[in-house]
């Protein structure tokens, strides 16, 4: 469901997140967003793999990431995925720093502040052309209990340096809302959880909509999302399970 920028010019659909590329810039916290927002992998307690796949009308896009605590404050990991519609695809490594705080704490709602750095190294490809690239990516998030997450990402540091910036608020454990703009373009979404094994997502970047949801049962994590863009919807599929 979630439109993750991995770099300017690829991108894939992945249903576990929120609203259009929304919240990885303030508030990442699986595997796969936090390809887009390495600073995240600070709020991964434990092993964690993901893979989705999209169905859009004239082709497919998927892709798979898991990441891992290293102890210390550090977690590193690492994705890649393929956007069959233009013949594009990556790979990444990823690390992240806990520079002090307890970035999980905070998202259960018990402690505060947490300050994360990440940074990211990004190999892609263009079939289509033949032509390949290497990029550098950075990002810091910042948690303050009770109610508010701010972050800052940059892509492609070495080149045309993009920057993404976030905002996510905590009303109650049920409800997250995160707003975030880059390049002319803002974004927002909304997380509800209804029981504790169901999540409903939505977003809009004010051109298309995006709704979805998570259902979990014990380690596993299902997810489903549907673009409303205006000539078509675009449904994608995803998986993730935690190691514990």
């Amino acid at each position: 469901m979630l439109l993750l920028a991995l770099t300017s010019a690829w991108s894939i659909r992945s249903p576990g997140e929120t609203g259009l590329g929304v919240h990885p810039a303030s508030w990442s916290n699986t595997p796969l967003s936090c390809l887009t927002a390495p600073a995240g992998l600070g709020r991964l307690g434990e092993f964690q793999i993901q893979v989705t796949l999209g169905v859009p009308g004239d082709g497919y896009t998927a892709a798979a990431a898991a990441a891992r605590p290293l102890g210390k404050g550090f977690t590193a990991g690492a994705g890649g995925g393929w956007n069959e519609t233009d013949g594009s695809g990556l790979f990444q490594l990823s690390s992240c720093y806990v520079i002090t705080g307890d970035p999980i704490g905070f998202m259960e709602g018990l402690y505060g502040p947490s300050i994360t750095a990440g940074a990211a190294a990004t190999a892609t490809y263009n079939d289509s052309t033949g032509s390949s690239d290497v990029s550098f990516d950075s990002g810091i998030q910042f948690s303050l209990f009770p109610s508010f997450a701010l972050g800052l990402n940059c892509t492609d540091i070495a080149g045309e340096a993009s920057f993404t910036t976030g905002f996510s608020h905590v009303f109650n454990r049920n409800l997250r809302v995160h707003v975030s703009y880059s390049r002319d373009m803002w974004r927002g979404g909304a997380e509800l959880t209804v029981k504790p094994f169901l999540q409903l997502l939505a977003g809009t970047d004010g051109s298309g909509f995006n709704g979805g949801l998570l259902y979990r049962w014990g380690t596993w994590t299902g997810s489903y999302g549907a673009a409303f863009l205006e000539s078509s919807i675009e449904h994608s599929f995803g998986l993730s399970r935690r190691f514990r």
